[in-house]
């Protein structure tokens, strides 16, 4: 358990420092303008939610793949970020809904017959999977995964100072900006000592260890690491004073808009707005 617990936090160290370099490579995404870059890929999320067909949502997850490609991120490692847990996390949740009992509609594959025989008993419903609710689930799944990728191509592209620099440019709360920034910073220290901790229980460990043991262990971690974070807390707060923190945020990072930023934005844009048009031509015809 312990040990395992150890190479967790060390995986987060180490996919952490690997994403951080993607950002500093010379590739398509890392030459636009965080702003832009933001705008953008919000707004292909917007139309991946407003879309309503499979193929439309095929396009902008293509386009994302080569915006990928472009931008020097290794597909493997990308993908496997991106499709490993939330998309099929999210079909799991979408299952039910391809039963008729949810979704009715034209059966794809019945999986119960109305009067079956299951030995002794006999069916009085009709159990299957209807076409409206396995394209409904397909269709979320596509989706979900595809507005994943958007966000981890974003935060893989742009260095994290950056995109809160882009943020606040664009007049997001600075008391939001803020705790997301201290947040980043900061829990990779707590993780730190949790690995800390981790570590020393198992060099002081010399027999195999028992479920209770470790649930305490565990407990109290926590606890430590609450404790921790709220000393750490107050001692930032002081730190951040005597420096001169008056409540305002002061910008370091000064962005200048480029053509080519223009550009980028315009295409991703003109992509939106090409696909809302096919999807109200296609809701007025019925499609």
């Amino acid at each position: 358990m312990v040990k395992k617990t150890i190479e967790a936090f060390s995986n987060f160290f180490v996919e952490s420092s690997y994403a951080e370099g993607y950002a500093t490579k010379r590739g398509l995404l890392q030459f636009v303008d965080p702003r832009f870059k933001l705008i953008g890929m919000l707004w292909l999320i917007v139309c991946v939610i407003l879309v309503t067909r499979v193929e439309w949502v095929l396009a902008i997850l293509g386009v994302t793949l080569l915006l990928a490609a472009a931008s020097k991120v290794r597909l493997g490692y990308y993908l496997k970020r991106v499709w490993l847990f939330i998309p099929l996390f999210t079909l799991v949740i979408a299952v039910p809904a391809m039963f008729n009992f949810i979704v009715p509609g034209q059966p794809l594959f019945v999986i119960l017959s109305n009067g079956q025989s299951l030995g002794p008993l006999v069916s009085p419903w009709t159990i299957s999977l209807t076409v409206p609710g396995v394209q409904g689930a397909i269709l979320f799944v596509l989706r979900t995964g595809t507005a994943v990728s958007l966000v981890i191509l974003l935060a893989l592209t742009t260095r994290w100072t950056d995109l809160l620099a882009s943020l606040q440019s664009l007049k997001v709360s600075t008391a939001f900006v803020m705790i997301l920034g201290m947040t980043y910073r900061y829990v990779f220290v707590l993780v730190g000592i949790a690995q800390d901790m981790a570590l020393a229980l198992k060099s002081r460990t010399l027999s195999a260890e028992r479920s209770g043991d470790v649930r305490a262990w565990l407990g109290a971690t926590m606890g430590v690491l609450f404790r921790r974070s709220m000393n750490m807390s107050e001692l930032v707060n002081l730190s951040m004073i005597s420096r001169g923190y008056d409540g305002r945020v002061r910008k370091v990072t000064e962005f200048r808009a480029e053509p080519f930023d223009w550009a980028f934005l315009g295409f991703l844009l003109g992509l939106g707005v090409l696909l809302l048009m096919l999807r109200n031509i296609a809701v007025i015809n019925g499609i």
